[in-house]
């Protein structure tokens, strides 16, 4: 897995539509959500730090080569919204999600950021129980959120970068 790595993404608006295609089909693996290429497409993610892509360098540029991604937005004036957050199958358990988060806690601190949020499947417990231990909470139920149903907002404080070596 050596040739697997975190780079920076472009804006979806600028994604070739067989990456997006790449990217509807991990998150229809990976979340039990499809996503319209319309929607992949006018997504607000900026070229930015918290856009990152999980690739593998063997095989980069061809949208096989997808392997993740993380999709962060500055929001509000003090915080970053996660749009999207997805590992394939195979590259899970293994630090990616991780290191991705320490990149995004890290740009927080850069761009003065003082909390995360963002919106996770009810019924996705080990994304939730991954926030958690990182500081984030359920804040609000949201109903009919995703079509498969019940969705929660977490939110949490940015943490101090001495205490990334806990996530």
């Amino acid at each position: 897995m050596a040739d697997i790595q975190w780079i920076l993404g472009v804006e979806p608006t600028k994604l070739p539509s067989e990456w997006r295609e790449r990217i509807q089909k991990l998150f229809l693996e990976e979340t039990g959500e499809a996503y319209a290429d319309v929607s992949i497409a006018s997504l607000p993610i900026p070229a930015w730090e918290g856009n990152l892509l999980l690739v593998d360098m063997n095989t980069y540029p061809a949208p096989e080569s997808l392997k993740g991604l993380l999709w962060a937005l500055p929001f509000l004036e003090e915080g970053v919204r996660i749009a999207a957050f997805a590992i394939s199958a195979e590259m899970q358990n293994f630090g990616w999600g991780s290191l991705a988060w320490h990149h995004l806690v890290n740009a927080c601190h850069v761009h003065t950021k003082s909390f995360i949020q963002l919106e996770v499947k009810a019924s996705n417990n080990r994304a939730q129980e991954f926030y958690r231990v990182r500081g984030l909470n359920v804040e609000k139920h949201l109903e009919n959120y995703y079509k498969s149903g019940l969705g929660y907002m977490m939110k949490g404080p940015v943490p101090p970068i001495g205490d990334l070596h806990r996530s």
